[in-house]
């Protein structure tokens, strides 16, 4: 999750879905589109979800409400830009870094250790709250955010090369364990941000990454072919 509000362009990500509320590749938008998006998000960490109008952000942005509505269509596409841009950018930019690397332990290491960076920020870490905690009841951002642990999963198991790409899993006992390692993983990040959000000093995010890749690494020796 970048804390970084430089708008970020180029070539599509590879996960997203160009057919959502936005209906384009984030990284693909406008400039004023971009900075709609990091206004909204300051916003969502700032003043909370309830703040996050199409009103309230056009007038931040210095924009009109009809640019707002031009642009993301609704409420639930803004969320959908905004979500983007806390959590699937940087981890898909996370993905990037650490699939190449060997062997499958400094690998593992690193891509664990990169999740515990995720996180680190506890502003960041309460926008997160904040949109998870709200956004459900809006079956379009629900869709999404379904979408997008599906995504983390996937990319968890992509990056331990137990499962290639764009492959779906399968039905074995070992395929169900690696499943619910990768849900398990994702439990953690989610669990550790709100924990950070409320009490940034009291945890050792080091200290729970390092337990969370030892046991991935007992896991994985055990379910090797």
């Amino acid at each position: 999750m970048s804390g970084k509000d430089t708008p970020r362009r180029g070539r599509p990500r590879r996960y997203s879905n160009p057919q959502g509320p936005l209906g384009q590749w984030l990284n693909d938008l406008s400039p004023t589109a971009l900075h709609i998006i990091i206004v909204a998000r300051r916003l969502l960490i700032e003043r909370g979800f309830d703040a996050l109008t199409i009103e309230n952000v056009a007038l931040e942005a210095n924009v009109s409400p009809g640019t707002v509505r031009r642009l993301f269509a609704s409420k639930a596409g803004l969320i959908h830009a905004v979500w983007d841009r806390l959590q699937i950018e940087p981890w898909e930019a996370l993905v990037e870094r650490t699939k190449n690397i060997e062997p499958l332990d400094e690998r593992l290491h690193a891509y664990v250790s990169g999740l515990g960076d995720l996180i680190a920020d506890p502003l960041i870490a309460i926008g997160l709250a904040e949109l998870a905690s709200h956004g459900f009841r809006d079956p379009v951002v629900r869709e999404k955010l379904a979408d997008d642990y599906d995504l983390a999963r996937s990319s968890t198991l992509e990056i331990t090369g137990l499962r290639p790409a764009g492959s779906r899993p399968g039905d074995t006992p070992r395929d169900r364990r690696l499943q619910a390692l990768a849900s398990m993983i994702v439990a953690v990040i989610d669990g550790l941000a709100l924990q950070v959000a409320v009490d940034p000093d009291g945890v050792d995010r080091d200290a729970v990454f390092a337990l969370l890749a030892d046991m991935a690494r007992l896991l994985l020796a055990d379910q090797a072919p």
